[in-house]
């Protein structure tokens, strides 16, 4: 049996390996494609491909891995860093170096961490301590210690890997050295993909690559760069009482990741691995204890950020999640997707057309497919598409940003509305508009 949380090429290449017949491909691919649609720490493919799709792809993948390099070979870029990046690479990082073990760089993750004991010895997988560390006994294993222990075909790709000489196969252009130590330099401003202030007005957190640049909101300057794993900054969001700093990203393509950063220390507190593609859209409840992102595979998920577990996940999306917030009360958590919906939940939305929309969280009247009652106000439409809109911290106004050819605009809105509904204009909400009439 394939292990659900096995790696996809892990997958590919056991079969490739096991010179798979037809019929044992087929029950395979069935495994393969059950497990697309019950995991819950993240997909590889589409949790809604239909099988022929799956098994073209699975089929076109493994050609191409087979013709990558001889049989029975164990390749490190392919096989063993996706099983590190989604299982390991979070608490072993230059950001966040527990044990003082770095799995990100190459040479580290052979050295071995504050122990003194190399980890890998090259040639010998019985006698490295990673291997021993990683193998699990009677179903649970050292590392990793927050999440499920690494399949029993993961760990035997590890032991393989190391057996044939733990080669580095790693294309050059492919490795990065981005870290504290080695900061990005930029010749050109980068593309700045979220800001935010942080609730004391003492900070503004604004994008970067690979990092988050902490402005003193005052104008006196850059005070701090944190640097982590992803290239990609989407989101950012400090927690209501300012102490920390939620951060949306990945590798895109390869990695999602939400970090949680001390403001005060510029510590990494937790790196959580989420899916295979960039996060976006993240947000904080009210009592800063949950955090919420949206992710490619267009699922909502949220974790506890106390210990980095994972306490939310919803697929009801047919797209990707774009955005998150939670309610001002944190009963409800609101989504919005790439499919033009927003999922429960007064929220506020921006749509393609350029117009602002107010819409209540509960619904007042009957359910009517096509109807849209829980809309409050409809504001007059901006130039280009609204990419963002937020609220004034006394709700009464809201502003909304939007963007066409190269130019940016920000309009302010007055949002202090009566939004109660009388039983007259219930009966007129709760009907399609195409229905609706003058009488």
């Amino acid at each position: 049996m394939l292990s659900q949380q096995m790696t996809p090429y892990g997958m590919i290449r056991e079969i490739l390996q096991k010179r798979v017949s037809l019929q044992l491909f087929q029950s395979i691919l069935g495994q393969v494609t059950m497990s697309v649609f019950s995991l819950s720490n993240g997909c590889f493919w589409p949790l809604r491909a239909p099988w022929h799709v799956l098994g073209t792809s699975f089929l076109l993948t493994a050609a191409a891995l087979g013709a990558s390099g001889k049989e029975g070979q164990v390749s490190y870029h392919q096989d063993i860093r996706p099983i590190f990046q989604a299982k390991c690479h979070g608490c072993h990082q230059p950001a966040k170096a527990e044990g003082d073990y770095v799995m990100t760089r190459f040479e580290q993750l052979i050295a071995g961490g504050e122990t003194g004991d190399q980890a890998i010895l090259p040639g010998n997988a019985a006698q490295s301590y990673l291997v021993e560390l990683i193998t699990p006994v009677n179903g649970r294993a050292e590392m990793p210690k927050k999440d499920d222990p690494l399949s029993t075909l993961e760990v035997d790709l590890v032991r393989r890997w190391i057996n044939q000489g733990a080669t580095a196969d790693t294309p050059v252009n492919a490795v990065e050295k981005i870290d504290a130590e080695n900061p990005p330099v930029y010749t050109r401003p980068p593309l700045i993909t979220s800001l935010d202030y942080s609730a004391d007005g003492a900070w503004l957190a604004v994008s970067g690559f690979h990092e988050v640049l902490l402005h003193r909101s005052d104008g006196s300057g850059l005070q701090r760069r944190l640097i982590g794993l992803s290239q990609r900054i989407e989101s950012v969001r400090f927690s209501p009482d300012s102490s920390k700093l939620a951060m949306a990203g990945g590798l895109p393509g390869r990695m999602g990741e939400l970090q949680i950063w001390d403001v005060a220390s510029g510590e990494l507190d937790l790196s959580i691995p989420v899916s295979y593609d960039t996060l976006y859209g993240v947000s904080w409840s009210p009592d800063g204890q949950l955090v919420a992102v949206g992710c490619t595979d267009n699922t909502l998920r949220a974790f506890r950020v106390e210990d980095g577990q994972q306490v939310l996940f919803q697929g009801s999306h047919n797209d990707w999640v774009i955005d998150t917030i939670f309610g001002t009360e944190g009963k409800y958590l609101v989504s919005v997707g790439r499919d033009q919906t927003a999922k429960i939940v007064s929220i506020l939305i921006g749509a393609a057309d350029g117009t602002p929309q107010i819409y209540r969280m509960v619904r007042q009247t009957k359910r009517v497919i096509g109807d849209n009652a829980n809309l409050v106000r409809r504001f007059a439409p901006m130039t280009g598409r609204v990419f963002g809109v937020d609220y004034s911290p006394d709700g009464k106004r809201i502003t909304a940003a939007s963007s066409l050819d190269g130019k940016g605009y920000v309009n302010v809105y007055a949002s202090d509305i009566d939004s109660a509904l009388s039983e007259d204009l219930k009966k007129i909400m709760q009907k399609v508009a195409s229905s609706r009439n003058q009488e």
